[in-house]
């Protein structure tokens, strides 16, 4: 299975608005199942990576403390038909990606 996302982007004055909704239910492992008594297993985004027209422009790495299905939303600069990828990675190895060209 991978990670879903949806995402979209457009320039004006050189500048790109980059926005991803990513699918993905980030359990950080400390809550409980009610029904086992048991934790539920962590799954967290770990790394999340954005290039604009080959260039790696964001190397992040999520914890925790993301919430589930996060949004995110990120101003870099770029041209209009521009080639944009957003590659996400889970503590899982499950991997997700996205290209668009910008408009």
């Amino acid at each position: 299975m991978s990670i879903n996302l949806r995402t979209r982007g457009s320039v004006k004055g050189g500048v790109a608005e980059i926005k991803s909704l990513i699918r993905h239910p980030m359990e950080s492992g400390a809550r409980m199942d009610q029904s086992t008594g048991k934790p539920f297993p962590m799954k967290l985004i770990t790394n999340v990576d954005v290039s604009v027209a080959g260039k790696k422009v964001i190397d992040a790495q999520w914890s925790a403390n993301v919430s589930a299905n996060p949004y995110m939303h990120v101003n870099v600069a770029a041209n209009s038909g521009d080639e944009v990828t957003i590659s996400v990675e889970d503590n899982t190895g499950e991997k997700g990606s996205d290209t668009f060209k910008l408009r």
